[in-house]
């Protein structure tokens, strides 16, 4: 399992995971998802190193994920699951994921068990995205409650958990120190502006010790999704660019970054082309 897992993180043992699974759940149409393929394929370059997607996507688009590794994601309910763990096995994907519901629906955790066990029969790791009590209470998003929402996961069988950033680098350690398994936060809404989302993933990465990260929205749709990634995932040039501003001030001081910096934590340059 180690070397399966060494697959979908960088040699730096951190992961950018560009999120596109919505397409299995959203109630519209957007162009960066819509144009699919395309998104992928420019977003490859700028440094993803693993995409989050539907069964029907992996399928569809296996060629333009290039070098970049495959998570499929799936739901975890009834037989269905087990199932669709068998199918992105077919598919050759490198992991599978499920959204779990700890201290809501103790029925999906429990099932994700089977879920996990499916997927290391197959040598697929298993990635859990732990939601305590559900997407409606947003009062059990404190760095304690999601703690232990990431080690019910880990409990599971999770492999590495994608959850929430708790606010702060000090409950970002408090939730790495308890899950057990490697921590990717998850990007969320879209955010303001780049700038805040760079900001998030310095304070959660670099300061809190997360593995990495996962950003949907916003790359997606962003104008530029190639150029959201670039500057937001750190491809290989970023950390020797040096634009102008805008500046972010480094959470816990008063010292000013350059937007460089804090994009280049997100991942960093590459030292090589990865061959996979």
């Amino acid at each position: 399992m180690k070397h399966a897992l060494n697959r979908l993180f960088a040699d730096d043992g951190r992961i950018l995971i560009v999120a596109m699974d919505h397409t299995a759940f959203l109630n519209t149409t957007i162009d960066g998802l819509v144009n699919y393929e395309r998104t992928v394929r420019s977003v490859v370059p700028a440094g993803a190193d693993a995409f989050l997607s539907p069964l029907g996507s992996a399928r569809a688009y296996q060629e333009a994920y290039g070098r970049a590794a495959i998570i499929c994601s799936v739901d975890p309910k009834g037989v269905a699951g087990q199932f669709a763990v068998d199918e992105a096995a077919r598919l050759g994907a490198d992991a599978v994921k499920c959204m779990i519901y700890p201290f809501a629906d103790d029925t999906v955790l429990n099932e994700s068990v089977g879920l996990a066990a499916r997927a290391h029969a197959h040598g697929l790791p298993f990635l859990a995205e732990p939601i305590p009590g559900g997407f409606s209470n947003t009062d059990m998003r404190t760095p304690e409650i999601i703690a232990a929402g990431c080690r019910l996961s880990m409990e599971a069988g999770a492999d590495i958990v994608k959850t929430f950033y708790p606010g702060t680098p000090e409950g970002m350690r408090k939730v790495i120190d308890y899950a057990g398994v490697p921590v990717v936060v998850l990007g969320g809404h879209k955010k303001d502006s780049l700038a805040a989302l760079y900001q998030e993933t310095y304070d959660a990465v670099i300061l809190g010790g997360a593995s990495g990260v996962a950003i949907g929205t916003n790359i997606w749709t962003s104008a530029d999704p190639a150029g959201a990634a670039d500057r937001g995932g750190g491809g290989r040039a970023l950390a020797t660019a040096e634009p102008p501003a805008p500046r972010v001030t480094a959470a816990g001081g008063n010292a000013l970054l350059p937007a460089s910096a804090a994009r280049a934590v997100i991942q960093r340059s590459r030292k090589k082309e990865y061959q996979r």
